[in-house]
């Protein structure tokens, strides 16, 4: 028998024998990503990765699936496998791989077979790129040939190396940045690497990053992403160039200090390039576009210039591996094929390379996160993503008809678990000028006659957009019984370049009134307990948490996350404080203290009364940990309800890339917060 307070989602999740997620249940899930076709169209490569609880750590292998289904495990080193490329004559799968310590090419068989070293450079080597007769690849690495002999002849010598100091001489205005640590600041170069016998030959040799190769299907040029402007260091810009197979006759196709873009992809004729960026600086809150440019050096053309989205990706999600945005040519040339954010949802666009016209290939509620297309251009695989799956690969015709699912990955998993579906809404801001897209989340037994704890979520960035994808961390807090909101406020990418840009120097004033306009459409539902009330998020969301609560009591919990609170200092801590803080606010400390103190949390800590946990990353060099000390110091000096929790060796990244053990600590601090509060 039934007890009679139990309600009819209770029911439900007892009588299918489902239980309800934890924070050990990160360690089960497993991601998927980067599906590349094989010449023929009949096999796809992609990648699992897993989530290691006896490591610690992340392992990835390579999989192939044909395109009826098919499966097989092709590597299964204890290690990182990533980044399968096809060789154009099918026989051969490059990736890239740790398992030999630094980041090396490996070579393994299409057919089957064990895999084996190519690449031995002493920096490393990535970013395969095949040359059309399959006789080798392009790579990159921040190896030099005299490097090499110089590792050469210390080998000879016994590998005895100098001793290093720890004391570090900075001369770079930006000496280190997040998720890399100090920055060794060695050119990253081309390379060209014979599968023959490994033999490297370096390609490029300017003191530059050299990046994302991809060689013309003639096989005479290499295109890719570089940064060779006079200000690079203060300002830096990305730039498409182009060089001979031979290492000759560089030419930049795109650059200038304004210039961001990325992601080139030749045509099918040779004659051209595709790229996504802009003119506009390294600029956030501004659309990026899908451009094409010519060879000959003749004007560079802008196709979507027309269209209201930037060609992006720009969901967010704790669970998924990698994203992946590149332009994919139809053979004929007629066309692309990109993931794009639009209103909560990434699908695969079309984008017409005559006239610039976008059109919808996959639709629905989904995260699109990588694509890739047949060469035939008949089909089109791609990871697909929702709010209860972290994302399979699929196929579909290239007019996205006739969608087939291929891998299930955490089906069995995921199964047994009660997991729910967010409620999409719509309302408008407090302010009265700006239509909010938000989503409730309810807990898997939601009881309507029941009242329930609400945790609004803030999303970081701010172009960042809270999409149609899983979060591991709404779905542990809906299955501890809360009720979760969250919102994409002004700022926020998929709903136009004036939404996206229009909180440019005015972060709290503007964005404040839509996501409470989203919190209070939901608390004010019978359903919300009004005395159990939380507001949390992470980077930009924890620089809004701590706006919030200087200027309302509304809440009774808080958590901030790797949070900005004083954009006076932010300036001169943060990897990009000195470029990210003039492009939002258009100030500088010397010059510009009152406007940059106005829009910084610390400025009202006095007025902040609301229990409030920290969480922060020791080694987080994008919102330095020096942001909540401030905060924390400043509310024990108040004697107010605080606490900080610090993750030593994680960076800004930790609640998506960071150790797993880690990641876990970070949601028990969180919950906990909100359990002894709420």
């Amino acid at each position: 028998m039934h007890d009679a307070s139990i309600g009819e989602g209770e029911r439900l999740v007892e009588q299918r024998n489902l239980r309800t997620m934890t924070g050990d249940d990160l360690y089960g899930l497993k991601l998927v990503s980067e599906p590349q076709f094989a010449p023929d169209g009949a096999s796809i490569a992609y990648v699992v990765t897993t989530i290691e609880r006896e490591h610690n750590d992340y392992r990835s292998s390579i999989y192939v699936t044909t395109t009826d289904g098919k499966q097989r495990r092709l590597t299964r080193a204890d290690a990182k496998d990533g980044a399968p490329r096809w060789s154009p004559n099918g026989e051969w799968i490059a990736f890239t791989s740790n398992r030999s310590g630094k980041g090396q090419v490996w070579l393994l068989p299409a057919a089957g077979g064990e895999a084996t070293q190519l690449t031995s450079l002493s920096e490393g080597a990535g970013s395969v790129a095949w040359l059309p007769d399959s006789s080798g690849m392009i790579v990159v690495s921040k190896s030099t040939e005299a490097g090499e002999q110089e590792a050469k002849d210390a080998a000879a010598n016994g590998g005895k190396k100098d001793e290093k100091s720890d004391v570090r001489r900075i001369t770079h205005i930006r000496y280190r940045f997040d998720g890399m640590g100090y920055l060794d600041h060695k050119a990253e170069n081309l390379w060209r690497v014979s599968i023959a016998d490994g033999a490297a030959k370096q390609l490029t040799t300017v003191d530059a990053q050299n990046q994302d190769p991809v060689v013309s299907p003639d096989g005479a040029w290499i295109a890719f992403v570089s940064d060779r402007t006079d200000d690079r260091e203060v300002r830096p810009a990305s730039e498409i160039w182009v060089v001979g197979v031979d290492g000759r006759n560089e030419r930049c196709l795109f650059g200038g200090e304004l210039s961001n873009i990325e992601s080139p992809s030749w045509s099918p004729d040779s004659q051209s390039v595709a790229a996504v960026g802009n003119r506009l600086g390294n600029r956030s809150g501004v659309h990026v576009h899908a451009w094409l440019l010519p060879l000959d050096g003749s004007e560079p053309k802008n196709l979507t210039d027309g269209y209201d989205r930037s060609i992006s990706d720009a969901g967010m999600s704790d669970v998924y591996a990698s994203s992946v945005t590149r332009l994919n040519w139809a053979p004929d040339g007629s066309s692309l094929y990109i993931p794009v954010a639009d209103s909560g949802s990434t699908n695969v666009q079309r984008i017409d390379t005559a006239t610039g016209e976008v059109s919808a290939v996959t639709r629905g509620a989904r995260r699109v996160s990588a694509a890739s297309l047949s060469a035939d251009g008949k089909q089109i695989a791609y990871v697909s993503g929702h709010a209860t799956n972290p994302g399979d690969l699929y196929i579909a015709n290239a007019d996205g008809s006739g969608e087939r699912q291929l891998t299930s990955v955490n089906a069995d998993f995921l199964g047994g678990i009660a997991l729910s579906e967010p409620e999409e809404f719509t309302v408008k801001s407090q302010s009265g000028d700006r239509d909010v897209h938000a989503w409730v989340l309810k807990p898997p037994s939601f009881d309507p006659s029941k009242k329930y704890p609400l945790i609004l979520e803030i999303h970081g960035g701010p172009a960042g957009m809270y999409s149609n994808a899983m979060m591991h961390e709404f779905q542990l807090l809906a299955a501890r019984g809360y009720v979760v909101v969250y919102s994409n406020p002004r700022g926020s990418s998929g709903y136009g370049e004036d939404f996206l840009s229009c909180n440019r120097a005015n972060w709290g004033e503007g964005d404040m009134p839509d996501v409470m306009a989203a919190f209070e459409h939901i608390a004010g539902q019978d359903y919300i307990d009004q005395n159990r009330l939380g507001v949390t998020g992470g980077s930009y969301g924890g620089y809004l948490t701590l706006w919030i609560i200087g200027h309302t009591d509304r809440f009774q919990a808080a958590v901030t996350q790797r949070c900005v609170s004083n954009f006076y200092s932010f300036y001169g801590t943060s990897d990009i404080g000195f470029t990210f803080g003039e492009d939002q606010f258009g100030g500088l400390p010397w010059s510009d203290r009152d406007l940059l103190m106005k829009h910084s949390p610390i400025t009202y800590v006095d007025k902040m009364v609301t229990p409030l946990l920290i969480t922060h990353a020791e080694e987080d060099w994008r919102c330095p940990i020096e942001q909540g000390e401030q905060v924390f110091v400043s509310l024990k000096r108040l004697g107010r309800d605080v606490e900080m929790v610090r993750f030593s060796g994680e960076g800004h990244n930790l609640s998506r890339t960071g150790k797993p053990e880690n990641r876990k600590s970070r949601l028990d601090a969180i919950i906990g917060w909100f359990d002894s509060h709420l």
